[in-house]
């Protein structure tokens, strides 16, 4: 992946670094509310234009669950296992489903692959108990 030179704004470093400290994939809200405990006058646009630019620039990664937008800082390849029910996104590794996937990716003509990643979709763990 190709790093572009970008400008590190004062709030570009904070949204990395709120990504990077929270446990799981935020909305756009909850990057907004997690920033402006150290930018107080940061607007909620700002947050969403800054996530979209970086997740663009290849520095974050957006991940679409039911219509909203989730943003994480992990960028070792991985794959989601997404709860259809509460919406729960769950980082799942796996070297051989990564290994497998680009192996196939192999026959795609007249497209260079760079990753590939898979989302599985079903019931967690929290849900399957109140059902």
């Amino acid at each position: 992946m190709k790093k572009a030179d970008i400008k590190y704004t004062n709030q570009r470093i904070e949204i990395l670094d709120f990504l990077k400290e929270f446990d799981g994939h935020p909305t756009v809200d909850d990057v907004y509310e997690g920033v402006r405990q150290k930018l107080t006058r940061i607007s909620k646009a700002t947050v969403y234009n800054n996530l979209k630019f970086l997740a663009e620039k290849g520095l974050i990664k957006e991940v679409n669950v039911k219509g909203v937008s989730r943003f994480e800082a992990n960028l070792v390849p991985h794959h989601h296992t997404i709860c259809i029910e509460c919406g729960e996104i769950t980082d799942y590794q796996s070297d051989e489903l990564s290994e497998y996937a680009m192996k196939i990716a192999e026959k795609i003509d007249d497209f260079k692959i760079e990753s590939a990643d898979t989302n599985f979709y079903g019931i967690c763990k929290k849900c399957m108990e109140m059902e």
